[in-house]
């Protein structure tokens, strides 16, 4: 009995030992497969950051390029320089981006820019693998792209306190006065808007400013309050809560409060006076902050002194001394002393110099034919605008 047990026992070591190269095999074999997928999630992960990179600087160029209609409507130009420009300032695997002419979509009307971010086997800069290399997968394409637009802003802040009348079409003639609003000769002003309607009803042929504007030089004159209203007069107001010359004067160079939000439709009030001195003094100040500010009829931007005969939209930059505006229906002219009246657009102005009593300004804002209203998809709307991704 005992010699049988022991026979039984022998032969299942020798079983045993017989099983231990197998195990071996399975062993390796699974190491091999844990190890290959650590390898490759190790490319799947830089796969991964590459793209994201590349997402952020395809977000980055087309923000870039949309910016270029806030100071610089329809500056194709300066939209794509900007664009490449911000897409270099970003890094994808440690190499500089490149984005190429093709790789830039600019619709001026939609105001509107789209990048294409490329790494690809086409372009030579395919992005590299390292482990998945050893299944045949030398490299990987990556490629990302963004939109961005210059929407139309719910409000605005830091206003000039100062309204000017919308643009009226000016009817001529015998006897009709070119410099005033006369409406009993045939001066007829059509606002964007037609007041009182909810939702808003629109006319397509108001005649306030427009595109074609762009860069139109225009004279800001105190308010002579002789009976007749003139396209340059200004009017000057206060912001809610604020009063007196000390503010009126901050409100012009800087703003006194720059969490008051402005909308097309608010009412103000005006300014008991002209404020001609704290008006001129107030734009004198704002000058100051930037001296060497220039117009560029070319390119219709703001350059540096000397490069206002530039054909190169990378001269093009912002100012302080670009501020909004806001415009007032000239059928309802702002009353004397402290009384109540309403915005109806917006317009947005470069300041070039004070001469006297007159301030000289280009237009660099307006609404294109309408405002947008939130059944429509347009983008024509109030002058300034706020840049956003939308794809």
């Amino acid at each position: 009995m005992y010699q049988r047990i022991s026979s039984r026992m022998q032969m299942l070591r020798r079983k045993l030992r017989d099983q231990r190269g197998a195990v071996l095999v399975v062993v390796a074999a699974g190491m091999l497969a844990l190890t290959s997928v650590v390898a490759l999630s190790i490319d799947v992960g830089l796969m991964t950051t590459a793209r994201v990179e590349a997402q952020r600087a395809a977000d980055a160029a087309a923000l870039a390029g949309a910016g270029a209609f806030v100071g610089s409507p329809g500056n194709e130009a300066l939209a794509r320089e900007l664009a490449t420009e911000f897409a270099a300032r970003n890094k994808v695997r440690s190499e500089s981006v490149s984005v190429l002419e093709d790789d830039i979509v600019v619709d001026t009307d939609a105001l509107t820019v789209q990048v294409f971010v490329y790494r690809n086997r086409e372009r030579g800069n395919a992005i590299q693998t390292f482990f998945a290399r050893v299944f045949g997968v030398r490299s990987v394409n990556i490629a990302a792209s963004a939109t961005a637009e210059a929407a139309p802003a719910g409000g605005i802040n830091c206003l000039l306190p100062v309204a000017v009348p919308d643009r009226w079409l000016e009817a001529g003639g015998p006897g009709n006065d070119p410099d005033d609003f006369n409406p009993e000769d045939g001066d007829v002003y059509i606002p964007w808007a037609q007041p009182g309607t909810d939702p808003p009803v629109f006319n397509d042929a108001f005649t306030g400013y427009a595109q074609a504007d762009l860069g139109q030089q225009i004279a800001l004159k105190t308010n002579q309050a002789n009976g007749g209203l003139n396209p340059s007069w200004y009017y000057p107001w206060r912001p809610p809560g604020q009063a007196g010359a000390s503010d009126y004067r901050t409100n012009v160079s800087s703003c006194v409060d720059p969490s008051i939000a402005y909308y097309v439709g608010m009412e103000v009030d005006s300014e008991p006076g002209n404020m001609a001195g704290p008006t001129m003094q107030g734009f004198k100040d704002l000058i100051d902050q930037d001296p060497t500010a220039r117009w560029n009829a070319n390119m219709k931007c703001v350059v540096d002194d000397g490069l206002q005969g530039s054909m190169d939209p990378s001269k093009c930059r912002n100012s302080p001394r670009i501020r909004p505006v806001p415009l007032f229906d000239p059928t309802e002219e702002p009353d004397p002393g402290s009384k109540p009246f309403k915005f109806t657009n917006f317009a947005g102005i470069f300041v070039d110099e004070v001469v006297g009593k007159t301030v000289y300004g280009r237009w660099l804002g307006y609404t294109g034919f309408r405002p947008a209203s939130p059944d429509e998809d347009t983008t024509a709307g109030p002058l300034f605008k706020v840049i956003r991704l939308i794809d």
